[in-house]
């Protein structure tokens, strides 16, 4: 059949406005598919994320190292040192406490997000400890090792009455007061532990000196008095079964660990060690590392050779040449670590 000029014509735009309403059609479908085929690789990638593997304790460290060791370019891009501080202080909230030789002074809330992130640490640590002490089959008998300092006993409150800073002379009448409360949920913590079978062991950076006082410290804040010999403080100089690169000069990583390794010596297996900085973990010998939080330090200063009593501040310890410091070396803490020593009284 002939079509005339005018039909030709009507067919034409009827196409085209058939190809008009079928054309967005077409091209939301093209973006539908390729949403979905994109967020299947973004849900996949997020699924990927999540399962992959925490990083090590050792990553962490070189992480806070490599951190530590930068050096900014634009000071405005910098997080002022007194909103770091403020950010501490709401982490930990603020509560109060009075003790005979301080007074009363400002201790972390129980409502704190620092609470809080303790409470699912403990938690979780009571899970891993219950489960290996069901399989544990072990020839030496098991332990877990703690540290003291922000590890079970929580130093915040000399902190802010230091504005954030630390003297020995200063620290040392908090000891002596035996002016530190618990970290949350600790005690909790390490009487489970001895309840499950595991022998209890701690190594502070505090001075042999302070042995007395460190046990007065432990017994004040609810938990038991060390067992004899298994409270190890830092000696004048270095038991022989130290080895140190610097010797008779140790760092603390050289120090904990090889107490560690001595403990192990002695019949014990190491299940799990607890610690709130990476120098009371690293160096082996150490089991299951578990990592508290303590954010309330500054990032060390820049010209520490003019202020050798805050060297306490680097986050691997003073170098043993450092004025002021004898013996075994001191260690520092880990610094910007709001979300995640020892200078002659350590920790």
């Amino acid at each position: 059949m002939t079509q005339s000029p005018a039909d030709i014509n009507a067919a034409v735009a009827a196409e085209r406005g058939r190809l008009r309403r079928s054309a967005p059609l077409i091209a939301g479908s093209l973006i539908a598919a390729a949403g979905l085929a994109f967020g299947s690789v973004s849900v996949a990638s997020a699924q990927a994320a999540r399962h992959a593997p925490p990083p090590s304790i050792e990553q962490q460290a070189a992480a806070v190292k490599a951190q530590d060791a930068y050096t900014p370019a634009d000071g405005n891009k910098e997080l002022n040192v007194n909103v770091l501080e403020d950010q501490v202080e709401h982490y930990y909230g603020s509560a109060s406490a009075t003790y005979p030789g301080v007074g009363t002074v400002t201790i972390p809330s129980s409502t704190s997000n620092y609470a809080k992130q303790m409470k699912q640490i403990v938690a979780g640590a009571e899970a891993y400890l219950g489960q290996a002490a069901r399989a544990y089959h072990g020839k030496g008998k098991p332990a877990v090792v703690f540290d003291i300092d922000d590890t079970l006993l929580n130093t915040y409150d000399y902190t802010l009455a230091e504005q954030f800073g630390y003297t020995s002379a200063s620290n040392l009448v908090w000891v002596d007061d035996a002016a530190f409360p618990a970290v949350f949920y600790m005690p909790q913590l390490v009487s489970f532990a001895a309840k499950h079978g595991f022998a209890i062991f701690y190594i502070t950076g505090r001075p042999q000196s302070q042995a007395a006082a460190t046990v007065k410290d432990l017994t004040s804040a609810g938990y038991a008095a060390p067992a004899a010999g298994h409270l190890f403080l830092k000696p004048p100089a270095p038991p022989s079964y130290l080895h140190c690169a610097a010797s008779p000069t140790c760092t603390t990583t050289e120090y904990k660990s090889g107490t560690r390794k001595y403990i192990s010596s002695l019949g014990y297996t190491i299940v799990a060690d607890f610690g709130d900085q990476y120098s009371d973990l690293l160096g082996g010998d150490a089991g299951h590392q578990v990592k508290l939080p303590k954010p309330h330090v500054l990032p060390p200063l820049t010209a520490r050779a003019h202020y050798p009593q805050r060297c306490w501040l680097r986050p691997f310890g003073c170098p043993a040449a450092s004025p002021g410091h004898q013996g075994i070396s001191a260690r520092g803490p880990d610094v910007r670590e709001i979300a995640a020593t020892t200078g002659a009284t350590g920790t």
